[in-house]
């Protein structure tokens, strides 16, 4: 068995996917367990993954080298401590510090989509260390790679771009704004709005009705605006999409890829761009954010630096 035991943690609202990176980031093991609400019910699901890979390897939580968490949430890297994790319930906590007695090992601790662009980087091999990984999901944001490492901004909080507002008459965003890019690709507000229509995204693609076509065409744009906008402020190599708006709607990226083109066409700035060029594909049910979290655990800021 290998000597080091990197032992990652994704944490999602409804439950924790963990593995085990060996030194040469194979996967070595995984486990899927329902996450428990609340900081302490956050730590009882790490320690119970963690004790599940460590038997799947013959081995035991203290033999892990390393230990690292992606979690959602405002989250202080530097101290382990993590705020407003809301469907966690879970206002404040000093994560880290709660995990101290259960490993050897130091845990760190990440923002989960931050973690995910990480993670991302090592799939895609070749462009690990110049990428931005887009999460559509219930909500919108981003995290980039930049040089090998992340971009975090002064509050950890860089790439919060569903909250541009770009619509000052749209619909009324959590955040206090209106017409945020969230609100119109994040399914907290897409699943209602299709729904009162009697719209499936699955098949929007397909839907002949004006009211699809309407919708389509409107994810479709703003998508492509946001791909154009994380293109022009991060200049990444490499820009790869993730989350369950995007794996629900395989139509999409074809679609904006499309869309993107053609709006190149039109400017010889966005073609310079090349934003559609910049898309790849991450291999279906790469576990991406898990990968990320065993690499936080290793050194939060350095990716590795290998192509495959």
């Amino acid at each position: 068995m290998s000597e080091t035991l990197s032992l990652g943690v994704d944490i999602g609202g409804t439950k924790a996917h963990g593995l085990v990176l060996d030194a040469t980031d194979r996967v070595l093991a995984d486990r899927i367990v329902p996450t428990r609400l609340t900081a302490d019910g956050v730590r009882r699901t790490v320690v119970e993954v963690a004790a599940a890979l460590a038997a799947d390897l013959g081995a035991s939580p203290a033999g892990f080298t390393s230990v690292g968490l992606g979690i959602p949430g405002l989250v202080d890297h530097n101290r382990g401590v993590v705020e407003t994790a809301v469907n966690l319930g879970i206002a404040r906590s000093e994560l880290a510090g709660l995990l101290a007695g259960d490993f050897t090992a130091g845990v760190r601790v990440e923002n989960d989509l931050k973690a995910a662009a990480l993670g991302a980087g090592l799939v895609l091999g070749q462009t690990v260390r110049d990428l931005v990984y887009v999460n559509i999901g219930t909500g919108l944001a981003a995290a980039a790679v930049s040089g090998g490492r992340l971009v975090r901004g002064v509050r950890n909080a860089a790439g919060e771009i569903g909250h541009l507002a770009i619509d000052p008459a749209g619909e009324p965003c959590a955040c206090g704004q209106r017409g945020c890019l969230e609100t119109v690709l994040g399914g907290l507000y897409l699943a209602p709005r299709l729904a009162a229509h009697g719209l499936e995204l699955e098949r929007l693609d397909s839907d002949p009705r004006p009211v699809a076509i309407a919708e389509r065409e409107r994810l479709v744009a703003t998508l492509a605006t946001v791909l154009t906008t994380v293109a022009i402020a991060y200049d990444s190599a490499v820009i790869t999409l993730g989350g369950g708006v995007v794996r629900a709607a395989r139509w999409l990226r074809p679609a904006v890829c499309d869309e993107l083109r053609r709006r190149a066409a039109d400017s010889p700035f966005l073609t310079g761009l090349a934003v559609a060029d910049r898309l790849a594909e991450l291999p279906e049910g790469s576990p991406v954010a898990a990968i990320g979290a065993a690499l936080v655990g290793r050194d939060p800021a350095a990716v590795p630096s290998k192509e495959h």
